[in-house]
This record gives C-alpha cells, sequence and structure tokens, in this order.
C-alpha cells in the first residue's frame, strides 16, 4: 500500500537535512528556473499576438487596395448619375463627404481592434501571482 505523503526524488534530500548554504542555492536554483520560465511564457505569447497583428494588418492592407479601387469606380459612377439631376461640381462634392464618413468610420474600427490586441496576458498574471507568493511565502494556499 502506498504511502499518503509524498517522498522526495531519489536524490534529494529532506529539507531539514540541507545545511543553510545548500538551501539558498537551491531557492536561487528554483528562482532562476522561475524567471526562465516566465520569459519563455512572454516570448511565446509576444510573438503569437504579433502573428495575429501582422495577419490582420496583412488582411487590412490587402482590403484597402480592393476597396479604393472600388470607391473609385463608384464614386464616379454616382458623380454621373447625380449630375444629371445637380451641376457636377456638387455631386463629386456630396460623393467625396459620404466617402469620407464611411472611411473615417472604418479606420476608427480597425484602431479599436488594434487596441483590443493583448499582448501577454498570462504572463503579466503569473508575475502578479509570483509578486503575491514572494511578499508572503510560508501561505499554504500559494504556488
Amino acid at each position: 500500500m502506498a504511502s499518503a505523503t509524498p517522498t522526495p526524488p531519489a536524490k534529494e534530500r529532506p529539507v531539514e537535512s540541507k545545511s543553510t548554504i545548500e538551501l539558498v542555492r537551491q531557492i536561487i536554483q528554483e528562482s532562476s528556473d522561475l524567471i526562465q520560465q516566465e520569459f519563455q511564457l512572454l516570448r511565446e505569447e509576444v510573438s503569437n499576438a504579433l502573428g495575429r497583428a501582422g495577419i490582420a494588418s496583412g488582411k487590412l492592407m490587402a482590403g484597402s487596395v480592393i476597396i479604393v479601387l472600388a470607391v473609385g469606380f463608384l464614386g464616379y459612377s454616382l458623380i454621373v448619375l447625380l449630375s444629371g439631376f445637380i451641376t457636377p461640381w456638387v455631386s463629386a462634392l456630396i460623393v467625396g463627404v459620404a466617402f469620407l464618413l464611411v472611411g473615417g468610420l472604418l479606420v476608427l474600427s480597425s484602431i479599436s481592434n488594434f487596441r483590443s490586441i493583448s499582448m501577454a496576458p498570462r504572463t503579466v498574471e503569473t508575475l502578479k501571482e509570483d509578486a503575491e507568493w514572494l511578499r508572503h511565502p510560508t501561505k499554504p494556499e500559494g504556488r
């Protein structure tokens, strides 16, 4: 039957039998490992966010080029259509202002989308947890 208390690995001695120097070395090593893991997590999250932002930017640019061409043709068509009822310069002004409003709304919407991209939410959360643990390392509910 297995024991209810976990046993340390074969090469690991119980904490009670370690010297102060060994304990300090272990703390330094584990702290170093934790910092390396945090940086690895940060690199992964930033890389992931930048990849998504790059894809979004590429799509935005390609769509923008197509829309500019389409808007040019549609604008010209509307100006020609309205010129049958009002003077050409007024019809061009009306179409230009309408396109400016629609374009402005699209730009504002894409700015909002870029602001919603979070660079490293998990890293920030784990750093907060680590800081809390460092403030209170003896709390049983800590990491």
